[in-house]
């Protein structure tokens, strides 16, 4: 329309040019760019029209809101009486926070320190030395230590207490102003006075570089030939790192699988797709996604990868396991491919799209639902497991922090290094008793 309009005008110029002028030659030198500049203008006017986001500034509401905020910004920054709480930039921050979160509790803004840490998180990767820490009554203490790792280079192990950072004490710090001390740029050192379990001190000098964690954080089998992995978030590289496990599982005698999804709050859709196509025949659908726009409205099926289509498995939930962790167990459980175990999941249907801004920050924007082969949706509803194990929230704590330290000290020294004694995974226990005695038949019934 513009485009037609404007050249229009640039035809309707030559022709009144050509006429203008008797006796003479026509001066194209002036037709030429005035026609070329209408027709441009017209071009750049018909796509911002067609572009949904840009088509806003043909629009009256859309001046009306920004003439709002613009004279609310204004005013408070000039007269508000702190004005150390009333910067434009901060103001702009606070101002957008609030119209995410005022659409739901998944939608949010991130400056661009958030930003990065939200996309280093994503990829399971950060600059640091490659621990996991917590404060227990002894301080701070290594709960966790990544294999082939600068810390594990350098001799820090399980149970070892943090008592400085660079010289500097840290008994009333916060955990997490600790971990970003210990964190830093590539190619630098840290240096850390330890107290290791036999009450020795030592001081390391450990170096920095970039931490690539794997989404798969246990692994293992048992004389049985069932296998149990902890898959801890949904990355682009879950369906590989799974798929080389199982591999490996087929060399000694692999008859059974756990997968284990608690606490893990999801991740990338595409890990959750991959993750799934290994359990189920391809182009099986697995779930669709369906937005305002006719262009978000897809299904995902499952890909033609290796198959591991006639194991056993069981998936364990709770109410930590969220989206992409509820959609690979949605999928295979209504495929009646694995039976679940453990609490209801967390309840996100939903689907956030990443949109990078200026300055280095960026929007995570909920913009679709999930839903599965029936038509149903897990949002704020949640998966209830075929068999209900419940885990009190202490019990679940203690869990967490025992996962890494089992297999690695006897069981004389769990309550001095964590504070309480070894507790029973009652689901996991489940989980093993219905594989390996063959009660799985009726669990879908």
């Amino acid at each position: 329309m513009w485009f037609a309009l404007l050249s229009s005008m640039g035809i309707a110029f030559t022709v009144k040019f050509k006429r203008g002028i008797q006796g003479s030659r026509l001066n194209w030198l002036v037709i030429l760019p005035v026609w070329l500049s209408c027709a441009f203008l017209g071009f750049v006017l018909m796509s911002l029209y067609i572009n949904p986001a840009a088509r806003l500034f043909f629009k009256l509401d859309y001046w009306k809101a920004i003439l709002q905020f613009e004279e609310s910004l204004r005013l408070v920054h000039t007269e508000y009486v702190d004005p150390n709480k009333s910067d434009l930039f901060q103001l702009s921050t606070q101002a957008v926070n609030g119209m995410l979160e005022g659409l739901d509790r998944h939608s949010r803004f991130f400056d661009s320190t958030e930003y990065k840490v939200f996309n280093d998180d994503t990829h399971r990767r950060y600059v640091g030395i490659g621990i996991m820490i917590r404060k227990v009554d002894r301080g701070i203490m290594v709960t966790r230590v990544f294999s082939q790792s600068p810390a594990e280079i350098a001799g820090i192990q399980i149970g070892d207490v943090i008592d400085q950072v660079n010289a500097q004490p840290i008994e009333e710090v916060d955990l997490e102003t600790i971990s970003s001390k210990i964190k830093g740029i590539a190619g630098t050192t840290v240096k850390l006075s330890i107290t290791d379990l036999k009450n020795r001190t030592k001081i390391l000098e450990v170096d920095r570089e970039q931490i690539t964690i794997s989404s798969l954080d246990i692994s293992r089998i048992n004389e049985n030939g069932t296998a149990y992995m902890h898959l801890v978030q949904f990355t682009e590289r879950s369906g590989e790192e799974v798929r080389d496990q199982l591999i490996a599982f087929e060399d000694s005698g692999f008859k059974n699988l756990i997968l284990d999804l608690r606490d893990n709050s999801g991740g990338l859709l595409s890990g959750a797709i991959d993750v799934a196509s290994l359990f189920l025949p391809t182009d099986e659908l697995i779930v669709s996604v369906r937005g305002r726009k006719k262009v978000q409205k897809r299904d995902f099926k499952s890909k033609k990868i290796k198959k591991f289509l006639n194991i056993p498995m069981i998936i364990l939930l709770n109410e930590g396991s969220a989206s992409a962790s509820e959609i690979v167990a949605g999928a295979l459980s209504k495929s009646k491919r694995a039976v679940l175990v453990g609490e209801k999941s967390f309840g996100k249907g939903s689907v956030q799209t990443i949109y990078p801004l200026d300055l280095g920050s960026g929007m995570k924007l909920t913009t679709a639902m999930y839903f599965f082969t029936d038509g149903s949706t897990i949002h704020e509803t949640g998966i209830e497991p075929d068999h209900h194990i419940p885990c009190s929230e202490d019990n679940e704590t203690k869990l967490r922090l025992q996962r890494y330290a089992k297999n690695m000290q006897d069981s004389g020294e769990y309550q001095r290094l964590l504070g309480f004694e070894e507790v029973d995974d009652q689901q996991l226990e489940k989980a093993y008793s219905l594989l390996e005695n063959n009660e799985l038949n009726d669990s879908h019934e």
